[in-house]
């Protein structure tokens, strides 16, 4: 079997197969019967099972709605309309064939492991003593810290503040000096920050806090090399356990999960050795490089009974991980959870293979679920799957909707940020004479995180992003032409800027992607909604709404 994630049609997400849909062969009574496919009657014995085994998986929003009249309608009239989508789909045949027979196999085998391991997870069970017994063990991580009533000042120099510590001694206002002389956001709040818990302020800040008394000022705490802060605290609420009740269920939930991770482990182990699993480490370790070579992609990454899986597979699987996430992955033991991961879907599905015949008699309700939704699936791919946007209907959006791609006017920008003017006048002569050496001047001299990070560039800006001065020069200084020092409340600036645009709108070239994926789904769900009101028609469905 073909291991690789299942695909599901995107329009798969209408039909809301979380459930196992399931009628019965018998007859029972005309009142118990809630809808009608054609010759298939949905009885209400049914429904109620379909019902309880999505809301067991849906979340609390969505439980919440199908408990009531409204959500509970809703939801027949959806068994309904996938009892039409599957008897269209039977009817025309996709249920046969040899790619039908590998994709229901494969979503077979795949529903058939999340079954048996949910069903050994499900074993689990938390007490209440349990529960009691753990909260009285580590009531320590129950416990509400310090808060704090935090008024601050932020200033950007270690003299400026010592000059206002000054004037506080000598009785002034701190919510006053505040207002004149913070550059931070609270600033227009007379730096009233409100009450603060320990647990979300800076280490130091803290532990500042802890050592002043009521309504005492701080000595100037240097946070960063141009940033300054004089604290107080006008109240104070010392840590509190939090009451066993409030936290109780969620006490209860950790420890289940916990249990059912054990249990998980305990099966994943038991696995690698039954079906004589084994990793290569050093393949693993090729993961963590920015590209592999061909040998390194074709290299065994583990083996196990019968099956062996290579370097590309997982590679692949990486690949569709947003490039953001994917350093967190790559790094420490990221990689390894993440293979932890990938392999144990491969031991769980190799086990089901392995009891293939066993698991099918015990679990008939998933067989038949995994042989629907792959039905549907080929009839929804032939429908809908196939549809296409002219780009006739693209360049008609865009036409339609041109506000929607205006652009501000932006600037990009290099500089260099420094404490005093001497030393700006000193290196802006230096690069008069040599700009090539902008960016390393700025890695080794700017106060400002984009000089170390990134030689000084400020990327792309909107007109009114930065502080006056700083915009003032951006919109007029000829393009790559140093101009400085300007000076701004942060300092001393050599500025150079880079390229300015003005505001206009963006061309249909660059947002045609944007607009395609915009207008696919809607054109999508069109369709699908007209197939299933067709198909309603067609086999005469009946919902029988005023039952529930």
């Amino acid at each position: 079997m073909h291991l690789k994630k299942q695909r599901v049609s995107a329009l798969f997400i209408f039909l809301l197969i979380g459930g196992m849909f399931i009628t019965t062969c018998f007859a029972q009574a005309p009142e118990d019967i809630l809808a009608e496919v054609g010759d298939v009657k949905i009885t209400r014995a049914d429904f109620d099972k379909e019902l309880a085994t999505f809301v067991a998986m849906a979340n609390p929003q969505a439980a919440e709605h199908f408990a009531t009249k409204e959500g509970r309608q809703g939801f027949l009239g959806q068994v309904a309309e996938i009892h039409a989508l599957q008897k269209k789909a039977e009817q025309q045949g996709f249920n046969k064939g040899e790619k039908y027979e590998a994709a229901y196999h494969e979503m077979a085998v795949a529903r058939l492991a999340d079954e048996a391991m949910q069903s050994l997870v499900e074993g689990a069970k938390v007490t209440a003593v349990e529960t009691k017994e753990f909260y009285d063990k580590n009531i320590a991580s129950y416990t509400d810290p310090v808060q704090y009533h935090v008024f601050q000042i932020v200033v950007n120099t270690a003299e400026k503040a010592a000059e206002i510590k000054k004037k506080l001694a000598a009785g002034g206002s701190f919510i006053d000096l505040a207002k004149a002389e913070s550059i931070d956001k609270l600033k227009d709040a007379g730096g009233d920050k409100g009450f603060v818990s320990v647990a979300d302020l800076e280490e130091n800040i803290g532990k500042t806090l802890a050592s002043l008394k009521k309504d005492e000022v701080s000595a100037p705490i240097q946070m960063d090399e141009d940033l300054f802060m004089l604290v107080k605290y006008i109240d104070k609420k010392d840590a509190a356990p939090k009451a066993f009740a409030s936290i109780s269920a969620q006490i209860e939930r950790d420890l289940l999960a916990n249990k059912q991770r054990a249990i998980y482990e305990t099966e994943i182990a038991k696995l690698k050795k039954e079906l004589a699993f084994e990793m290569n480490a050093s393949a693993a370790e090729s993961l963590r490089k920015e590209s592999l070579s061909d040998a390194e992609k074709n290299a065994v990454l583990f083996k196990m009974t019968g099956k062996e899986v290579k370097v590309s597979e997982v590679e692949a699987e990486l690949e569709q991980i947003p490039p953001f996430i994917r350093p967190q992955i790559l790094s420490g033991e990221g990689l390894n959870d993440f293979l932890k991961q990938f392999y144990s879907r491969y031991l769980a599905f190799a086990n089901v293979e392995k009891n293939f015949a066993e698991l099918s008699k015990k679990y008939p309700e998933i067989i038949n679920d995994a042989a629907r939704r792959t039905v549907i699936r080929f009839l929804l791919d032939d429908k809908i799957g196939a549809i296409k946007l002219e780009d006739s209907d693209i360049e008609d959006y865009y036409k339609k909707n041109l506000a929607q791609f205006n652009t501000p006017a932006q600037m990009r920008a290099h500089h260099i940020l420094v404490k005093e003017e001497a030393e700006a006048k000193e290196l802006f002569a230096t690069l008069e004479k040599d700009p090539t050496k902008f960016s390393d001047i700025a890695r080794e001299k700017s106060v400002c995180p984009s000089g170390k990070q990134g030689g000084g560039d400020l990327g792309t800006f909107g007109e009114g992003q930065m502080v006056a001065e700083f915009d003032e020069v951006c919109k007029t200084a000829e393009i790559g032409k140093l101009v400085g020092p300007v000076k701004t409340q942060f300092g001393f600036h050599i500025i150079r800027v880079d390229e300015r645009q003005a505001a206009g709108v963006m061309k249909l070239e660059e947002v045609r992607e944007q607009i395609r994926s915009k207008l696919m789904p809607e054109k999508q769900r069109e369709v699908f909604t007209k197939l299933v009101e067709e198909l309603k028609k067609e086999f005469n469905v009946k919902v029988y709404q005023d039952k529930l």
